[in-house]
């Protein structure tokens, strides 16, 4: 597998790492050989039962090296969103615990709080956590929005306002106001207006108050209407 990966035969790495199975790409996630890690990262999407690598996803995304940290959180936001998708009406498949998908939850979570972890990585793991709380409910944000739109850093506010689901759940309304009236990014604070009046209007109306719907009066001022249509319509009288 490291030596396909080392030809850069990618193709060929991820179909050894199929072969090997998730205990041997466990064991070379963890390998101080940078290309054996970089191959087992290349694999884990593909390789059977690869939810079990989530957490040695997540040892090997909060590690100081930035070249293989950012590809394992993205094989693990992979993994995650295609779990997601395949779960179906809240159902968990049958080897999947529950205990398990709330502790993967959790390692996420920490590494997207996680201010000393590089950027990349934070988002990437929010992602992540959006996507493995969906495998229960759809309509679950599976993160704390108000903390993560609280964060110094605009990659991880802007995702954060990105993985808000749709309908917008009441929990969501008052942040979402907050980074509308407060937040110097314009383009975020329009973003956040976007989702937060995309759906019920009242509710956003109530959040916002007169001086959110000013700042959405100056956000989508000379921007054409169509792109920014879900914002305005907290504006309609």
């Amino acid at each position: 597998m490291t030596i396909a990966f080392e030809s850069g035969d990618r193709d060929e790495a991820s179909r050894q790492g199929m072969l090997s199975g998730p205990v041997v790409i466990e064991q070379a996630l963890a390998s101080p050989v940078r290309a054996t890690r970089l191959a087992a990262i290349t694999a884990a999407p593909a390789v059977e039962a690869r939810t079990e690598l989530l957490p040695a996803l997540a040892t090997a995304a909060g590690a100081g090296d930035r070249r293989t940290a950012i590809p394992a959180a993205h094989a693990a936001r992979t993994i995650a969103r295609e779990l997601a998708r395949t779960a179906g009406d809240g159902e968990l498949p049958d080897d999947l615990d529950p205990e398990d998908l709330a502790t993967w939850r959790a390692l996420f979570d920490s590494l997207a709080g996680n201010r000393n972890r590089f950027v990349e990585v934070r988002v990437l793991a929010l992602d992540t956590v959006a996507s493995l709380a969906h495998v229960i409910s759809p309509a679950e944000l599976g993160f704390d929005l108000g903390a993560a739109l609280a964060d110094p850093d605009p990659a991880v506010r802007a995702i954060a306002v990105q993985l808000v689901p749709r309908p917008t759940p009441a929990s969501a309304h008052a942040p979402l106001a907050a980074v509308v009236m407060n937040e110097a990014d314009t383009k975020l604070a329009l973003a956040a207006a976007q989702v937060l009046c995309g759906d019920e209007r009242d509710p956003a109306m109530v959040a916002l108050g007169a001086q959110g719907l000013d700042r959405i009066k100056q956000l989508v001022a000379g921007k054409p209407p169509r792109s920014t249509r879900d914002a305005r319509r907290c504006l309609e009288r």
